[in-house]
């Protein structure tokens, strides 16, 4: 499944270890199988779609917590990686074993753990050099490209059971990387932690509200695909393989990214347009041009995060850490207002990114790095 990426994305001579680059595309794989796995649990155990976002919640409670907490307890370290990925490996087979749904949030938990380590380790080694943040950013896009038709024809074919157990036998693939691997991060000394600069503090806000508006809408995309538009599950797979395919030029773009905020907006405008137009092409648009829009505008914002931080480092796992939480929470609006109507999930969705994305142009524009008065506070 993953081959054909990760050996474009070697063609292109990336600066991060191969080991990093394949555990984060097994990880993107995971992250990308959630909005198929949404119904398909649904089916699968009998509960309400709109319960069924709670194993995403909890997948993303476990990656939050492990940002928070990985960078102020541990060092990105090839051990550690190795643990992240044989969890991985140990709590999608788990999921496929259990006939209960309380107990599969929980598995999904540790799943996030796992997920929540190799993004830090990820993050940590490329945070601050711009080369290296596009070559972490752009996995997402390339696994994406082929993950989704899989994906969809594998849970389509056999349910959700299978899907699960392919999942975790995919962590297999980097551990014959992660033998080798060399972390630059790992010989880094370890400092003492400082607080965030005031616009540095106002970045991971608006990262955390932009993820938060995103979740809720984007995990439901695959249902409002089906359900509001009409159309099969392949088709709704492809257009999330379009996604992924658009984001490739915007995630590996090395140029200078200015106003990230902007195309942050934008996203939330697509994601309006995906909860209240219910038009296959709009569908298909709207979805693609997202994929394009988020990923101008995240690593844009990490670098903007860099550049106004004092100590960078410090921030990268902040940044994981604030945008999980968004995540966490936005499945539960999602289910609540899906509920309601895809249209009101889009519109509140949509409305809180495109207004976090406006404070986040409006940080760049107006609250200036105050290096010296900032330096003093943090210490």
């Amino acid at each position: 499944m993953l081959q054909a990426p990760v050996r474009l994305l070697f063609a292109l001579r990336p600066q991060v270890p191969a080991g990093v680059l394949a555990a984060t595309a097994v990880s993107t794989t995971v992250f990308a199988a959630t909005p198929f796995l949404v119904k398909g649990v649904a089916v699968d155990q009998d509960v309400a779609v709109s319960t069924v976002g709670v194993i995403s919640t909890a997948q993303l409670a476990g990656f939050m917590v492990t940002s928070w907490g990985a960078g102020r307890f541990l060092r990105p370290r090839r051990r550690v990686m190795v643990i992240a990925v044989l969890l991985g490996l140990t709590a999608n087979v788990a999921s496929a074993l259990t006939p209960w749904f309380t107990l599969l949030v929980g598995i999904r938990f540790l799943s996030g753990i796992s997920l929540g380590l190799i993004a830090w380790i990820a993050w940590a080694e490329a945070f601050g050099n711009d080369e290296k943040v596009g070559d972490v950013a752009v996995i997402g896009p390339l696994v994406g490209i082929v993950s989704a038709p899989l994906i969809a024809t594998a849970i389509d074919r056999s349910g959700s059971d299978l899907l699960f157990v392919l999942l975790g036998a995919l962590h297999l693939i980097p551990l014959a990387f992660v033998r080798t691997m060399s972390l630059e991060a790992a010989s880094r000394p370890r400092q003492q932690r400082h607080r965030p600069t005031r616009a540095a503090a106002a970045i991971l806000a608006c990262l955390g509200t932009i993820t938060f508006g995103g979740s809720a809408v984007f995990v439901f995309a695959g249902v409002i695909g089906q359900d509001d538009v009409g159309i099969s599950p392949i088709v709704v797979a492809f257009v999330f393989s379009t996604n992924a395919l658009l984001s490739v030029p915007s995630a590996r773009y090395r140029g200078t990214r200015k106003l990230p905020g902007f195309w942050m907006a934008m996203t939330g405008v697509m994601a309006i347009t995906v909860g209240t137009v219910h038009h296959p092409v709009a569908f298909w648009i709207a979805l693609s041009a997202w994929g394009f829009c988020f990923w101008m505008g995240v690593p844009g914002a990490f670098s903007l995060l860099a550049e106004r931080s004092n100590y960078p480092d410090e921030r990268a796992g902040d940044a994981q850490a604030i945008m999980a939480a968004g995540r966490v929470v936005g499945p539960l609006l999602g289910g609540a207002l899906y509920a309601v109507s895809a249209a009101w999930l889009g519109i509140v969705g949509g409305g809180i990114m495109v207004s976090a994305g406006l404070a986040m142009v409006y940080v760049e524009w107006r609250i200036r790095p105050d290096v010296l008065g900032d330096l003093v506070r943090a210490t």
